[in-house]
């Protein structure tokens, strides 16, 4: 039996779980993107209390770790860090765009899948995988022609969560993420010991990050 601990501030939604094996215990959403950083401590401590238990019977802490907004991406992973210095806790970093695709059913067709989520105007996070769960082309950011591109030549199936995404795209798929998928994924991950190394580790954004200089007079 394990306790985990999962944490997701990379969107506009943020989600909050604890865990007992693959199952969910309790659980805490926030719909106001701005307010993630305020309420995730809040939000952790509540999950603990639900459940009755205390930080040092957590086994591992879950982070979906990009990609994703990057404000968002620092809190869940900086978050993530603190807990498991303090109880020296072993950290497991999920990809949001593998994450959908393990939540697609298997098919008996070898169509290549790409998996697809909005970075900005005409850009997007994209992944694609074969169907024996192989990555055919590695997460990156994408515009609306290289996918194109991918679609027509690999005869692709195009997957989102996104359903703006549908007037962006004729041939796209909405799928759901159930948080029971992503709990039985974080206990997969967990029980293969599929653990980063906490010193290195980083908001996996994959867009080029800009940052403001201050004019000094």
């Amino acid at each position: 039996m394990a306790y985990l601990l999962y944490i997701d501030t990379s969107g506009p939604e943020s989600l909050v779980m604890l865990l007992k094996d693959a199952n969910i215990l309790s659980k805490r959403i926030n719909t106001v993107a701005k307010d993630h950083g305020q309420l995730i401590n809040i939000h952790m401590q509540e999950v603990l209390t639900d459940a009755q238990i205390n930080w040092n019977q957590l086994d591992v802490v879950c982070v979906l770790n990009g990609p994703g907004s990057y404000t968002g991406l620092r809190i869940g992973l900086g978050s993530a860090k603190g807990i498991c210095y303090a109880h020296e806790l072993p950290l497991v970093l999920l990809n949001k765009l593998e994450l959908i695709y393990t939540a697609i059913p298997p098919s008996s067709t070898q169509q290549v899948i790409g998996i697809l989520s909005k970075a900005r105007e005409q850009e997007y996070f994209f992944a694609s995988y074969a169907a024996d769960r192989q990555i055919v082309t590695l997460p990156s950011l994408s515009t609306t022609q290289d996918i194109a591109i991918q679609q027509t030549e690999l005869n692709m199936a195009l997957y989102t969560t996104e359903t703006e995404l549908q007037a962006e795209f004729e041939a796209i798929s909405v799928i759901q993420l159930h948080p029971e998928h992503i709990a039985r994924v974080c206990f997969n991950t967990f029980l293969e010991k599929k653990f980063e190394d906490l010193f290195l580790s980083e908001p996996f954004y994959l867009k080029n990050v800009y940052i403001n200089k201050i004019n000094k007079l």
